[in-house]
């Protein structure tokens, strides 16, 4: 079915070249996958800019500089574990689909480990000082 055939409320990734919702779900991995690639492109070009302008600013405004770190060094493992995620999932999901892995025992360990800790580092990152 559309949300797999177990108890997990996930949006069942794993299919087969058979499944009548194979569009769908190509169109909604390969979205995902362009989405986390220009989050990871665009966080390196604002980091390469942010660095640059640290290097700018000078030894006047050190207090400034460590706190722009600070701040790109949470950026950078908020993407580092959205990118760590979703890759392999995508990467699993479709090598299920061409029927050169079977994927579906994977199913669970996504939806219950690796996905909702992705989620939870989001607000763990902001709120933490």
């Amino acid at each position: 079915g559309f949300y797999g055939s177990n108890g997990f409320c996930l949006f069942n990734y794993f299919i087969r070249r058979r499944n009548l919702g194979k569009w769908l779900t190509g169109s909604v991995l390969l979205l995902n996958l362009v989405c986390v690639t220009i989050i990871a492109v665009s966080y390196i070009i604002v980091n390469i800019s942010a660095w640059k302008s640290s290097a700018l600013a000078g030894e006047n405004n050190k207090a400034l500089i460590k706190r722009n770190r600070t701040i790109q060094r949470k950026v950078a493992i908020l993407i580092a574990t959205d990118v760590l995620s979703w890759v392999p999932f995508i990467i699993i999901s479709t090598t299920h689909f061409l029927e050169l892995l079977d994927a579906s025992s994977w199913h669970s360990v996504f939806s219950i480990i690796i996905l909702p800790c992705n989620c939870i580092i989001n607000p763990v990152m902001i709120l933490e000082d």
